[in-house]
Order: structure tokens, then C-alpha cells, then sequence
């Protein structure tokens, strides 16, 4: 079995040879939005939204805000999903409030749970949150070490399922690294948020993120607290997007970014996909 040096290296030297080039050939670029920022109360309506906002093709969810636990609601997005032509790309919220996978009994419930939704809406990645005091600490094997085997067991669940774990923890880089060797499935991931770990007082670590995970990243949140793109916050992104376009990331970006009203959230959305499309397009 790989190390965790290994195992890391082995997923990003994978991707590293031509990664420009690579990109340039292959990946589109895909954005979507997150539910919870786009409408104050959940709906299959988002769909609609989301599809009146050119350059827009996807939606992150929020599971257990919007109920997707419960078959008929999840078979009404679906519906909705189809009839708009918008992809579901990742299901948020993917555990209850007050959950944790510290917790890891009901936190391996409410994922199996999580997993079967975003099967049946054909998502891509399920988010597996954990942040300040619900986050592992990779000082503490008493900390990380049921974490690590929670992850271990669910992988295969979700690789099943077409699914990719997406971890968005305030680790710093190198403890995702740790935490990502340690489980050594393909299945898990980080899920990436620049502006987030920023947030944490990681200060240099959203940018070092992006460099040294790169293609093992599965999917990418976008953010510049309540400011547009373009306006100067906690991430240089003139440097951040063109450190993505080298790295060989091909998942998704979601926007996370807050909105007055669905119709602030149709311009203010075009404004910022037009901006990173000034980048990556």
C-alpha cells in the first residue's frame, strides 16, 4: 500500500506532464452556483434561475435544507434539473445541523444518505464539511485517525455511485496532504476554497492550495465575500486563475456568493462568470 507521499505525488504527477496544454485541449470550463446563495428559501425553482444566467451550467444543492433525503423531493429536482437542461454538479449541506463527521456514527448515515440523493440527481461530488472545532486535528491521531476510517469505509460507497468525496476542511495545505495520504482512495478528495481558507488564517495557503493539489482538487468554490470577482478581497485572483489553468484542475468551479434578491443574483452572476471567463475562457 502507497504512503501518503505516495499516494499524493502518484495523483498529481498523474496530471502534471503538459498540464496547460491538457487543459486547453480537454476541459471546459464549468461553472455552476450554490443553491443556498442563489434563493433565501430551497426550490426546484433554482433550476430556472440558474438556467436564465448566460454561462451558468450547473447547480450545487443543499441536501438537507432542501430535503433530498426524501425520494419524492429529490425526484422533483430531478425533474426540474431536466427540464431546464441544468446539471446537478455536487450536493452541499450534506449533513444535518449540528453534525460532524467527528461525530462519525450519524455523520456515516446522513453521507450513505447524501450519496444515494446525488446518485439518483447524477452529481458528481458530494461536499464533506468540517470546520474549525468540527475539524479534525492532524496534530491528534485520536482526532483524525476515525475520520481517516470513516472516509475509508464510504469511499467505495461513493466511488459506486460515480461520486467523489469532496473534503472542505480548515486544514492548511499541507494537513490536507497528510489527511488525504492517510486515506489513499481516489474517491477522496479536496474540495477547494481559496477565499475560505483565507478565512482561517491561513494566510498564503488559498494560493499554496491550488499549486500543490492541483488536480487531485475536485471541485472549487469561488468567492469574494460581498464583493464582485473583480474587486480586490482576500485572494489575488489574477494570480489564483491562472495558477488553476497550470495546475491541470478539470472539476467544476460553484459560486458561493452572497445575493440581495434573484434578480441581483442573475446580474451580479453574469458580472462574475464574465470576469473569470476573462482568465480561463
Amino acid at each position: 500500500m502507497p504512503n501518503r507521499r505516495q499516494f499524493l505525488f502518484s495523483a498529481l504527477s498523474a496530471a502534471a506532464a503538459s498540464a496547460t496544454a491538457a487543459w486547453a485541449a480537454r476541459s471546459p470550463v464549468k461553472i455552476a452556483h450554490r443553491e443556498g446563495n442563489m434563493l433565501r428559501v430551497s426550490s426546484p425553482g433554482v433550476y430556472e434561475l440558474a438556467a436564465s444566467i448566460p454561462g451558468l451550467s450547473g447547480v450545487e444543492v443543499q441536501t438537507t435544507r432542501s430535503k433530498l433525503w426524501d425520494r419524492e423531493t429529490v425526484l422533483t429536482y430531478k425533474r426540474e434539473a431536466n427540464r431546464w437542461k441544468m446539471r446537478t454538479v455536487s450536493m452541499g449541506g450534506s449533513l444535518p445541523a449540528g453534525g460532524s463527521i467527528l461525530i462519525t456514527g450519524p455523520a456515516e448515515e446522513s453521507l450513505r444518505k447524501t450519496i444515494h440523493a446525488g446518485e439518483i440527481l447524477g452529481a458528481s461530488v458530494v461536499l464533506v464539511p468540517g470546520f474549525r472545532e468540527t475539524c479534525p486535528k492532524m496534530d491528534d491521531e485520536a482526532s483524525y485517525g476515525p475520520v481517516v476510517e470513516l472516509l475509508k469505509r464510504l469511499a467505495p460507497v461513493a466511488e459506486d455511485a460515480g461520486i467523489t468525496l469532496g473534503l472542505e476542511l480548515s486544514l492548511t495545505t499541507d494537513e490536507y496532504v497528510k489527511l488525504l495520504g492517510l486515506v489513499a482512495h481516489p474517491a477522496v478528495r479536496a474540495y477547494w476554497d481559496a477565499t475560505g481558507t483565507e478565512s482561517m488564517v491561513h494566510n498564503g495557503e488559498g494560493l499554496k492550495g491550488i499549486e500543490t493539489l492541483g488536480s487531485s482538487i475536485c471541485q472549487m468554490h469561488l468567492k469574494n465575500g460581498n464583493k464582485l470577482m473583480e474587486e480586490p478581497g482576500l485572494i489575488d485572483w489574477t494570480k489564483a486563475f491562472p495558477a488553476i489553468k497550470r495546475s491541470g484542475f478539470e472539476g467544476w468551479f460553484a459560486f458561493e456568493t452572497p445575493h440581495a434578491t434573484p434578480e441581483a443574483c442573475v446580474e451580479q452572476t453574469r458580472r462574475n462568470i464574465d470576469y473569470v471567463m476573462k482568465f480561463l475562457g
